[in-house]
């Protein structure tokens, strides 16, 4: 496995990982329509954009030359946080194919790395309610849920109650 930058050239790739980790993670979390209706395109261009215009920083997780995963990390757009100390993993996701060969603990280490380079004591990430397989995963990673909620609202009227998950990445001493 190899953990690299993402290009314009992954985007199709790292919409498929997510694609079907959303149908594999939330199915009985959030509506069936809403996994059912997911479009590879429209999530390809989405990272298309989000690559060009750089969104933070966006690695992948590439393995026999095919994306297994990405990440996507950077300041974090939470109100009630201090933005010059806590960074945030926007977005983690693996292929369900690809689950629990460390693609994602490799893929979290790398976000927290370079957090922890541009100067960040702290990284939070949201969970959406009930998904209790990232819920530990997150915790195996040292991450706990410090009483952030909040509703997202999908385009397609959806509802997704996430928590937010929080953890320190200060250097030791």
């Amino acid at each position: 496995m190899v953990i690299r930058k993402a290009g314009s050239s992954d985007a199709k790739q790292i919409a498929e990982v997510i694609v079907e980790a959303w149908r594999a993670a939330y199915r009985g979390l959030v509506p069936d329509s809403t996994l059912d209706d997911l479009s590879v395109e429209d999530f390809a261009e989405r990272w298309r954009e989000r690559i060009a215009n750089l969104w933070g920083h966006i690695f992948v997780a590439e393995r026999e030359g095919q994306v297994v995963g990405v990440v996507a990390c950077g300041s974090t757009q939470d109100e009630d946080v201090d933005h010059d100390k806590v960074g945030e993993i926007h977005v983690i996701y693996v292929h369900p194919d690809e689950w629990r060969q460390g693609h994602g603990s490799a893929l979290a280490g790398e976000a927290l790395r370079c957090l922890r380079e541009e100067g960040f004591d702290e990284v939070v990430l949201w969970v959406l309610r009930g998904n209790e397989r990232a819920a530990k995963f997150y915790e195996a990673e040292g991450f706990a849920a410090d009483g952030g909620s909040k509703v997202k609202r999908r385009a397609d009227g959806s509802e997704m109650p996430v928590v937010r998950y929080r953890r320190s990445i200060r250097p030791a001493g």
